[in-house]
């Protein structure tokens, strides 16, 4: 368990980590603008496609457009918090395997884990997450919901497990490398479809939803939180949430000290 010190050292030691990231993504500012301006694209070309469909239709999937557009806000923010910091962290793990690099985040005085997992930010990619945010601050406010207490809870606690459980995913992911040294192809066909859980999972077919809910845990990061936002989950959604996110961190972490028995060094 970690104590208040500790966690009070981890906090300081991300703080720091932000700052070099900062500094380091600023010090091309044309570049950093460029990639700002690529996200704000990315956003409107989704929301014109949600336009397009609703154009055309009233609902989907018994999802009216609101509703989708607080859940595409929802999708935003996990691609903004994936790309910010568990993937290119998870993919310099996969490097420093390969090249024997990660002797570096070994000999820390920090937990190798906690290192290799938040030592890099992608800071303009935290922009996706800020523009999710507003698409489900409008989506709500369109839908004229009274937001409660409980469901804001609801919806903390579910936003919450989606980010453990895609972290866990990408460790279980990286930690592969110790035994197999290129799995570029795999992370290929995650970002493919990872991005069909910017539609409601209904949409897809009974065997789909079961694949994208149990296998590729989609159903977490995107549908069940806006399902908690918009007055559509449960209790059943609440302790599934509540099951499978630390089911899978503890998996993810007890791999990952598993892999790590079987790495070498750059030495070796």
């Amino acid at each position: 368990m970690l104590n208040a010190t500790t966690m009070t050292r981890y906090l300081r030691l991300i703080r720091i980590l932000l700052g070099v990231s900062l500094q380091n993504e600023t010090a091309y500012r044309f570049d950093f603008l460029t990639k700002v301006a690529g996200s704000l694209l990315n956003v409107c070309g989704e929301l014109f496609t949600l336009w397009a469909i609703f154009a055309n239709a009233r609902s989907l999937a018994g999802w009216g457009p609101y509703e989708v557009v607080v859940l595409l806000g929802v999708f935003r923010v996990m691609v903004g918090l994936v790309g910010m910091v568990i993937a290119p962290n998870m993919r310099a793990v996969m490097e420093d395997v390969r090249s024997g690099g990660l002797d570096h985040v070994l000999v820390k005085p920090v937990s190798a884990q906690f290192y290799a997992s938040f030592r890099n930010w992608v800071l303009f990619r935290g922009l996706d997450g800020l523009m999710g945010a507003v698409m489900i601050i409008v989506g709500c406010t369109l839908l004229s919901a009274r937001v409660s207490l409980a469901t804001l809870a609801l919806f903390a606690i579910t936003i919450a497990a989606g980010a453990v459980i895609i972290y866990s995913f990408w460790l279980i992911l990286a930690t592969t490398t110790f035994w197999f040294t290129r799995i570029a192809n795999i992370e290929m066909v995650f970002w493919n479809v990872f991005h069909a859980g910017r539609y409601p999972l209904e949409v897809y077919q009974p065997w789909v939803r079961w694949l994208l809910t149990f296998i590729l845990p989609l159903a977490f990061l995107t549908t069940f939180p806006a399902q908690a936002l918009v007055g559509r989950a449960g209790l059943a959604t609440l302790l599934t949430s509540l099951t499978v996110a630390p089911a899978m961190f503890l998996l993810a972490t007890a791999f990952w000290h598993f892999g790590l028995r079987r790495y070498s060094g750059a030495s070796a």
